[in-house]
């Protein structure tokens, strides 16, 4: 008998490899193609992305479609791929798992582990701990051996077509899908993505503590237009002040260093207020989703964001208040005089009107600033606004905010700076606000 040509043998694999994807590839085209029209489009895709929970935001979602369609057709104007199309965009973004499990296949043995999946971001300075490691590779692994091989990795991607997009040139990108993907199912919420501020693993200490610094500055920039609201608000419709006669009383009080008087423990607040009222704002919304039996990642409503504003605004003011009203006091000497006459109960002076008015600015501060963002966000093709956008949504909304509930912040502010003096006390010394006689 004559022998087989081993050439013959290796074309035999490779078209029965050819064979075997093209399956493949059916198989992962007939998923998407729910209404069997030979075509995969927009619609679909954002249902199969929904299915497997890729990002949390539908804007998001239909984003991600359209990069698909676009990237697969090879125009931005297509609605739709063909077979064909959708393969050659399968195939790569295979060639992309190629090159991306060859890089966390460190030791070249064709196969990984948790510990090399970890060491892999790691170097490229991404938070991925051990723990972690082990649930992606525990959902990818399907011989229980903890080891991945390629056929493991391909097979955890291709099986699942919607996640394939996660595969891009970006690590971070990558590790954030399938953070958010709720199919993987961890088991901890603290690995699922979440608001812009708390989006990766291990970086929302840094979003807190960037906060904080950020809220410092613009505290300390803006100290002498507080400290002149301040005067003008206790004492302007009895002494007729003006903004520059203001200003003149502050500095020839205590000179220009007068401005920023009471600062210290203005920035002194601005952490743990910036901290609880956003942690309270997103889990607020959690708990008034579940309340209405909705899904975790269906978009909230203005009145749902204005609510969990009002109520993180509230909760937030409560813990910091008494440090609002030493502001008031502006320094400490006079500190230790409101509280021999009155007692720690003159530091929550005015707290029932600050409440009532924190409810209404912060809903709008907040929800406003959502809103504006979203919108921006739809209108420019799921794109992330830039800074001075970003500045400009804070602006309005806090504009917002403080313009419908100024009135009460006034009546707030000489309620807090109403403090009986020592006996004997020098009159032109009982206040810190009143203008020496």
């Amino acid at each position: 008998m004559t022998g087989i040509s081993p050439d013959l043998i290796k074309d035999a694999e490779i078209h029965q490899k050819l064979n075997e994807k093209q399956l493949s590839f059916d198989e992962l085209f007939h998923r998407v193609d729910k209404n069997n029209d030979g075509t995969v489009d927009v619609d679909e895709l954002i249902e199969l992305l929904e299915k497997f929970g890729v990002e949390k935001s539908p804007k998001r979602r239909i984003a991600i479609a359209h990069r698909i369609i676009n990237q697969g057709a090879g125009s931005s104007d297509a609605s739709s791929l063909s077979f064909q199309q959708f393969a050659d965009y399968v195939l790569k973004q295979e060639k992309k798992l190629s090159l991306v499990f060859r890089k966390v296949d460190a030791s070249h043995q064709g196969k990984f582990d948790a510990e090399d999946l970890a060491f892999y971001f790691k170097k490229l300075g991404i938070n991925l701990d051990l723990a972690e490691a082990k649930k992606l590779v525990e959902k990818m692994d399907q011989d229980n051996s903890l080891q991945i091989s390629f056929d493991e990795w391909r097979s955890f991607f291709m099986t699942n077509p919607a996640i394939l997009e996660s595969v891009t040139n970006d690590p971070r990108e990558m590790l954030r899908y399938w953070r958010s993907a709720s199919y993987l199912d961890l088991g901890d919420s603290s690995y699922g993505a979440s608001t812009d501020a708390i989006s990766e693993g291990g970086k929302w200490w840094r979003n807190l503590v960037a906060g904080g610094v950020a809220g410092a500055v613009s505290r300390t920039a803006t100290a002498p237009f507080d400290r002149l609201k301040i005067i003008m608000q206790y004492l302007g419709s009895r002494h007729r002040l003006s903004v520059i006669s203001g200003y003149r009383y502050l500095v020839k009080e205590g000179g220009i260093r007068s401005l920023w008087r009471g600062n210290s423990v203005n920035v002194l607040k601005i952490i743990p207020e910036t901290a609880l009222r956003f942690a309270f704002y997103e889990e607020t919304k959690k708990v008034l989703q579940k309340i209405q039996n909705k899904e975790s990642d269906t978009e909230t409503t203005i009145s749902e964001r204005f609510i969990s504003g009002a109520v993180a605004g509230f909760i937030s003011q409560t813990a910091i208040y008494p440090l609002d009203v030493l502001i008031i006091f502006c320094f400490y000497n006079y500190i230790s005089v409101v509280f021999r006459v009155e007692g720690p109960k003159a530091f929550w002076r005015g707290y029932v009107l600050n409440q009532i008015g924190i409810v209404p600015y912060a809903g709008f501060d907040l929800a406003c600033y959502e809103t504006f963002k979203r919108l921006y966000i739809t209108k420019h093709n799921n794109q992330e606004p830039p800074i001075y956008v970003v500045l400009g949504c804070g602006a309005i909304s806090s504009f917002t905010g403080q313009l419908v509930t100024y009135p009460i912040a006034l009546i707030r502010t000489r309620r807090q700076g109403q403090i009986v003096p020592l006996p004997n006390m020098d009159q032109s010394k009982a206040h810190p606000l009143l203008p020496p006689t």
